[in-house]
């Protein structure tokens, strides 16, 4: 009997040695910080702001010479056209993601995702701006061009497009065949236009 107590209260001792020294978990590692939708918002509204903005950047000969480029599939003359023009405007989403395939077509794949989370964080920036379901929801947009880029991006094909509040009511046909409206807010765009044309602008 002894033999069997001294046996048990060693296996109870071993037990408790064992689950005293059982490493505690380590805590979840957190996902870095990045630029947050909130950050792109803030830049595209800075531009916005700026007086001598321009909404219709996509007109501007040093971006018509990028996409010349495009055109004529000299893919690494319009990268390297593209290099001072975003350094210039960040904010040109369409490019960013054009930049993205042609980098990771050349073996820059550093290069190409850059370009690719500068696309989507300005993608994320205006969504997070409404749903896009009504006038009163719409996405906010300083430019005609991130109202195509982010059709483009969701196959989003133009059917109609009329101005209804301050918003271009796009009739769209989605990837599945379903046909909707959605709203995007230009009174930035729109603003921006009207200093353009202000009198005594040069």
């Amino acid at each position: 009997m002894k033999a069997a107590r001294l046996a048990a209260l060693l296996v109870l001792t071993l037990a408790s040695i064992s689950h005293a020294e059982e490493p505690k978990a380590a805590p979840a590692p957190k996902v870095p910080a990045f630029a947050s939708a909130d950050d792109f918002t803030a830049l595209r509204m800075a531009y916005a702001a700026r007086p001598d903005f321009d909404g219709f950047w996509n007109l501007d000969p040093e971006r018509e010479a990028v996409m010349a480029a495009i055109q004529s599939k000299d893919f690494p003359k319009a990268t390297s056209l593209a290099k001072p023009w975003l350094e210039k405007f960040p904010i040109d989403a369409q490019l960013h993601y054009l930049c993205g395939h042609f980098l990771k077509k050349a073996g820059d794949i550093p290069g190409s995702m850059h370009h690719f989370h500068c696309f989507y964080g300005l993608m994320r920036s205006i969504t997070s701006s409404g749903d896009g379901k009504s006038a009163k929801t719409a996405w906010k947009v300083i430019s005609v061009s991130e109202e195509y880029a982010l059709l483009n991006e969701i196959d989003a094909e133009l059917i109609d497009q009329s101005l209804v509040d301050s918003c271009d009511k796009m009739h769209v046909r989605l990837s599945n065949g379903t046909e909707t409206d959605l709203y995007f807010d230009v009174s930035l765009s729109l603003a921006a236009t009207a200093r353009q044309f202000a009198p005594g602008k040069k």
